[in-house]
């Protein structure tokens, strides 16, 4: 190592130690409280938006979102918000039209906060028709107290979490953040995420379901639907105790892993390199294919099966009565058992 190096090497550890001292000093000067480094400025408003409503608007940025009953009957939006971006709420055609008003100039643009923003929307009634929510980074969260005819939601990098009733469509799609559904009922149920994980657990969905993930998982836990479409591209799909009418899962390097999932309709499930098994599940018809892959597990009623690997071992039974099971592997094995 040449001696330059070693000065720019030695320098470079100076002043991060420097830094890092320099920090330490003040955060003691703050009382430990990282908060008070930060150059934003947050304000509490409270907004009354007045008239009656039946569907709610709401674009925002970072702001984290909440849904509550209003105790009052009063329709109030409570914001913790920056100075420079804050929000505005009215009611415009029988629709609560919530936005963001951001007043900053180019060099406010460039700050240090360790606060998120937060928005409480606190709604009179319980039953509404459309819902729309469009935000970059900020969280939403729907309890169970509210019922909508459709639901649509759009993010970036934020999450969802919802338990609130749809009788039509609920459509959610995020690029990075995470969709958790819980003892839901709805119409019909489309949800999309780039790298974030799906999670669906209790309810009954009437029609269709459709999830869809990157390098996400996919987890659906007591839901019973109609067709059900389960995508996962590097992540694992995952289903117990489903009912459902036709089921198509696939994955291209995950697992598939299916547990008392029965179905009324055919399953298609197919993997390039992951594995795939099924464990007390059943339906009118298989069709199973992967790669690299192994495939094992109990159906609960017979099936006439036609399995085929090139270089793996396949045991399956010598069934001559019920639908179609298909198995293809390439490399993998096939062990498969009919439950007694």
């Amino acid at each position: 190592m040449s001696k330059t190096v070693k000065k720019w090497l030695i320098a470079a550890a100076v002043m991060i130690f420097a830094g890092a001292v320099l920090f330490a000093v003040v955060l003691a000067f703050c009382g430990g409280d990282i908060t008070k480094l930060g150059t934003v400025d947050y304000v509490t408003t409270t907004y009354e938006p007045s008239g009656d409503f039946k569907n709610i608007t709401v674009k925002v940025y970072t702001t984290d979102i909440e849904f509550l009953p209003s105790e009052d009957g009063k329709c109030r939006i409570a914001c913790y918000e920056d100075d420079k971006v804050i929000h505005t709420a009215e009611v415009k055609d029988g629709t609560l039209v919530i936005n963001t008003e951001d007043s900053r100039r180019w060099l406010g643009f460039i700050s240090i906060s360790f606060t998120r923003p937060t928005m409480t929307v606190y709604l009179p009634r319980n039953e509404y028709e459309i819902l729309d929510i469009g935000t970059d980074t900020g969280a939403v969260r729907l309890p169970k107290d509210f019922a909508f005819e459709s639901i649509k939601i759009a993010g970036h990098t934020g999450s969802v979490s919802c338990s609130a009733s749809v009788a039509g469509v609920v459509d959610i799609e995020l690029d990075t953040g995470a969709i958790v559904m819980s003892e839901i009922s709805a119409g019909r149920m489309k949800l999309k995420t780039d790298t974030g994980s799906i999670k669906l657990s209790g309810g009954t969905v009437a029609e269709n379901v459709d999830v869809d993930t990157g390098t996400g998982f996919v987890s659906l836990e007591n839901i019973a639907c109609g067709d059900l479409r389960a995508k996962a591209d590097t992540g694992r799909v995952s289903l117990d105790g489903v009912t459902c009418g036709d089921l198509h899962a696939e994955t291209d390097t995950g697992d598939i892993a299916l547990e008392n999932v029965v179905g009324t309709g055919k399953f298609e499930l197919v993997s390039d390199i992951g594995d795939i098994g099924l464990n007390d599940c059943d339906a009118s018809e298989l069709y199973i294919e992967t790669d690299t892959g192994d495939v094992a597990g109990e159906l609960l009623t017979d099936k006439i099966f036609f399995a085929e690997s090139d270089t793996g071992r396949v045991s399956v039974p010598k069934s001559v009565t019920g639908g179609r099971c298909e198995i293809k592997t390439d490399t993998g094995s096939i062990d498969m058992r009919v439950k007694k």
